[in-house]
Parts: structure tokens; C-alpha cells; sequence
């Protein structure tokens, strides 16, 4: 990563944890060459995770709040979200996953598991 690019983190971001939207934001703005990423950061620890990064334009990834995820990077996987591509709107209490289209458990099989968990 540019020198430059790295001052600018070290000088801005102080929280970086669910920050990635509006830091990127603000940093594409001071450095107009970088073009704004939304996806998935895969982490070998966490798994997918909602993202926003940036790219530089000889293709390196420039990522202001890195810092948030347990692996700093080392073995994760940066997803780029296709247009039109089904959003996620929650995320599976029973096992983690996400849930599309407004439902509780991703699947049939997570639902049951998670009930029973519950004891009912």
C-alpha cells in the first residue's frame, strides 16, 4: 500500500470496527483515484462479513479499517457484491449465516435446530 494512503489511516481512523462505509467514503473523497468497494471480507476466523473497501488503481486493495477483523488480513478473502446479486437481512441466530428475504433462519434444518435449542 502507498505511503500516502497509509499516513492518511494512521492520521484519521481511530475506530475502526463498523466504520468501513463512512471512512471509505471519506477517504475516496481525499484521494479521488480510489474507487470504493462493497462486498464481503471473508475472514478464516469470522467468516463473511459485510465490507466496504477501496481499490487502488494498479488493483491493490486499500482497506482504512482492516484493523477490525482478528487476522489483519492474513488469509482473507475480499468479495466484491455483484448488482442485483440478493441482499442479506439478518443473520441466522442458530448458526450464524444470513437470512434473505426477511426470514428468522436460513434454512429449515437451522430453524428446527434453533427451536429446539430454545426448548420449546
Amino acid at each position: 500500500m502507498e505511503n500516502k494512503y497509509q499516513k492518511w489511516i494512521t492520521q484519521n481512523v481511530k475506530e475502526s470496527y463498523g466504520t468501513c462505509q463512512k471512512v471509505t467514503k471519506t477517504m475516496a473523497n481525499d484521494f479521488p483515484e480510489l474507487k470504493r468497494v462493497r462486498g464481503h471480507y471473508d475472514c478464516p476466523l469470522w467468516g463473511e462479513r459485510a465490507h466496504w473497501w477501496l481499490i487502488a488503481l494498479d488493483g491493490t486493495i486499500v482497506d482504512p479499517t482492516l484493523s477490525q477483523f482478528p487476522t489483519g488480513g492474513a488469509g482473507a478473502e475480499y468479495v466484491e457484491w455483484v448488482e442485483g446479486t440478493k441482499e442479506p437481512t439478518g443473520m441466522c441466530p442458530n448458526c450464524g449465516g444470513y437470512c434473505y428475504d426477511g426470514s428468522y433462519c436460513c434454512t429449515d434444518k437451522c430453524h428446527r435446530e434453533f427451536v429446539a435449542s430454545l426448548g420449546v
